[in-house]
């Protein structure tokens, strides 16, 4: 069996950090203040102190102007987050064209329609690879849906199998899919709608709820979502990371916490196997929301939030 994640050291680091101040995809709107609130942590700091190359290519700002109607199958929202995510998809491809790694920092979870198409565009002539650590499958269609929040839709948008169940940007193709479901892993479930369940069964998608961990343990499982995506030299490696895929103990301040989750060590050492690899190209981190909670909720999130980002990025060449 292959065993990916052994430990690789590389000299010279190119990476862009892009802001998605986005939260149209759900209801509690102080999410969009979490990109600053994470850079505000010094994180870009600390990686420039570590010799790394660093672009802070700013803010994807949403056009306040955009309808916001809902789409034709209950999505709420529908045009404003699919307006956002094609321009912040070509914001992440001209990233990518640049050889850098791109870190997303959101926003809530839809944003990961722009960041992993963006991800996908600017990497030609390689399979896009994701694996999607959250407590949430975001798997659902507008159909399916019980909110109609579109936080919990991006993967429908990306996959080639749901590009018949999806409503795209009204009077265009946008977004094409970016991957198949066999490209597709998940780690650290729980909270999962019945027909997203169904979709994960019926499409065979590999995936690792908290209960699996238990039983098999967590390097267990890593170690086979990165057999399973096989991380190539022509397969880019994208990571998708929610902040409430964390115990809320650990990460108070996010908008759908579920207890049971994550420690931040174990967090960690999903990040780090996949930066091993050294062929992470793509990271999301997404739904700190600093206005939930107390002072000492957020700061303890944004702390979270730093160490997986710098966890994610101590490997990675452009």
């Amino acid at each position: 069996m292959l065993r990916y994640g052994r430990s690789k050291i590389f000299q010279q680091f190119r990476i862009g950090v892009l802001g998605a101040p986005f939260n149209q995809g759900q209801t509690k709107l102080g999410v969009k203040d979490g990109p600053q609130t994470i850079r505000n942590t010094g994180f870009i700091k600390k990686l420039e102190e570590l010799g790394h190359d660093v672009v802070d290519a700013g803010d994807v700002q949403p056009d306040d102007g955009v309808d916001g109607e809902t789409g034709p199958s209950g999505e709420k929202n529908h045009r404003r987050v699919l307006t956002y995510n094609q321009k912040l998809s070509e914001a992440v491809r001209k990233i990518r064209e640049d050889h850098r790694m791109c870190i997303t920092l959101g926003g809530d979870h839809s944003i990961a329609i722009g960041s992993v198409s963006g991800h996908c565009i600017g990497t030609p002539h390689k399979q896009l690879i994701v694996l999607w650590v959250d407590a949430h499958a975001d798997i659902n269609t507008g159909r399916t849906s019980p909110t109609g929040n579109m936080h919990g839709m991006p993967i429908s948008f990306l996959v080639q199998e749901l590009k018949h169940k999806i409503n795209r940007l009204p009077g265009s193709e946008w977004p094409q899919p970016s991957f198949e479901v066999k490209h597709l892993a998940y780690i650290g479930l729980r909270d999962v709608d019945t027909l997203e369940q169904k979709y994960l069964d019926d499409m065979g998608i590999l995936h690792f709820g908290m209960r699996d961990l238990d039983k098999i343990g967590l390097s267990e499982a890593v170690a086979r979502c990165l057999d399973h995506l096989q991380p190539t030299e022509s397969r880019s490696l994208h990571v998708s990371f929610d902040i409430d895929v964390l115990d809320p103990f650990e990460a108070p301040s996010t908008g759908t916490p579920v207890r049971g989750g994550l420690s931040l060590r174990e967090g960690l050492s999903i990040v780090e196997e996949a930066r091993n690899t050294g062929r992470l190209r793509g990271f999301d981190l997404v739904e700190v929301n600093p206005t939930l909670g107390t002072v000492k909720d957020a700061a303890l999130t944004a702390e979270a939030a730093k160490a997986i980002i710098l966890s994610a990025t101590a490997g990675v060449r452009g």
